[in-house]
């Protein structure tokens, strides 16, 4: 055995010992309450750490030279990482798990741009795109989308998760989630300040154009279930508890799974700005044709969407909705009620500063603590899309304990 499989495979046993206790195993019970709108308390959760700030430490200094194993010893020391520094209400599975590798055509198109990246260590940057949509006739350009299973990628993946943790824990297989973003696609196509004027300006060209992407996400879905790649044992759908009662926990190499089996997430983003009518217009209506073929659905991101908890309604199936740092909590959870899950989206830029200040974190937490136990609404807290913690490990630690001990207070 290669000495770098032999060191990984002690982190492996830590992450084992972790994955198999009593605490972890317990944790996406609490998520199947909150999913079903129990009054439980609420998870707290990180997201989306700007790994590149602290990737020189120790403990996530990568070692091994087999691209495969590194893969998967990066995977396990961040995640042995946020145990030790900011676990939270985090767990993972009791087996670890390998994504069904695919290939395909994709979308036809190949996005053109002035980029800045960050110095942070954060995926997050800067972007300017240029127009490559300009008109009906560039639409054409759109094809839609081919997909099958690398079987050979596929096993090579399972075979080194095997090398890494036989005898230690179990090995599975996971598939796909159906995440709808095409407010967030279209901007990389044609622009973000044209789709604001377009839609306005040319809604008719940008009705073709949503249903266009529509389409080509519905195709996409069904080349999922044809497949039979989609996922229905995740913990999380974008950064969220995705654990259910409703939902079948089913085994992909045994058993057939649908759309209807699993979670449906969209949002439009870049419509934070966007009036209730015109947001209903030109994303729900495209939406509702996606998540109507979803078992449950979850909706927003980083746009505010108090204002606009009636329009949501479209969804039958909506079970969460996701409230911002710039969203009024108060009419959100007053609209909302006991009828979804709101999702507290709290404020990164607490993270940032040189010295963490638990006063603003504890603010905020207890005004949403209190809006939703005045609207018996069941929330979560998840700090992510973080650009920084000013290399500062201990801010997210600081975060945990503080928003942590809020809720003991006030839930």
């Amino acid at each position: 055995m290669k000495p770098e499989l032999l060191k990984l495979r002690e982190y492996a046993k830590q992450y084992a010992e972790i994955a198999l206790s009593d605490r972890n195993l317990a944790i996406p019970e609490q998520y199947r309450k909150l999913n079903s709108l129990q009054q439980v308390r609420p998870p707290v959760l990180v997201f989306e750490v700007p790994w590149g700030e602290l990737e020189d430490q120790e403990k996530l200094r990568l070692e091994c030279e087999t691209d495969l194993y590194r893969g998967i010893e990066r995977a396990v020391k961040r995640a042995l990482y946020q145990f030790e520094y900011f676990r939270g209400d985090y767990a993972i599975h009791p087996y670890y798990k390998v994504r069904i590798r695919t290939k395909g055509t994709g979308i036809g198109l190949t996005v053109q741009e002035v980029m800045i990246g960050s110095a942070t260590g954060t995926d997050i940057s800067a972007h300017e795109y240029h127009d490559i949509l300009p008109d009906e006739e560039s639409l054409e350009k759109i094809t839609m989308p081919t997909m099958q299973v690398d079987e050979q990628a596929t096993q090579k993946a399972l075979q080194a998760a095997h090398d890494v943790f036989d005898g230690i824990m179990d090995v599975g297989l996971g598939g796909y989630q159906l995440i709808f973003n095409m407010w967030d696609e279209i901007p990389r196509y044609h622009g973000v300040e044209n789709c604001l004027i377009d839609i306005y300006e040319r809604p008719d060209f940008i009705h073709k154009m949503m249903d266009k992407f529509t389409r080509y996400y519905e195709e996409t879905v069904s080349l999922y279930e044809k497949l039979n790649i989609l996922e229905t044992d995740a913990y999380y759908l974008h950064c969220t508890p995705a654990c259910t009662y409703e939902l079948p926990v089913k085994d992909v190499t045994e058993e057939t799974v649908s759309a209807k089996d699993v979670w449906g997430r969209g949002m439009a983003q870049i419509f934070a700005v966007v009036s209730p009518d015109m947001h209903k217009e030109f994303d729900i209506k495209y939406m509702k044709r996606l998540f109507d073929r979803c078992g449950l659905t979850y909706y927003g991101c980083c746009e505010p969407l108090h204002n606009k908890i009636d329009i949501l309604t479209e969804f039958d199936n909506l079970r969460r909705i996701s409230v911002t740092p710039w969203a009024d909590v108060d009419i959100a959870a007053n609209a909302m009620g006991n009828r979804y899950v709101l999702s507290a989206k709290s404020n990164p830029a607490y993270v940032s500063q040189a010295v963490f200040d638990p006063q603003p974190v504890i603010e905020e937490t207890k005004k949403i603590l209190l809006a939703c136990k005045r609207n018996n609404t069941p929330c979560e807290f998840v700090l992510k899309d973080i650009s920084t913690v000013n290399r500062n490990v201990n801010h997210l630690s600081e975060w945990v304990k503080t928003v942590s001990q809020t809720v003991d207070r006030y839930w």
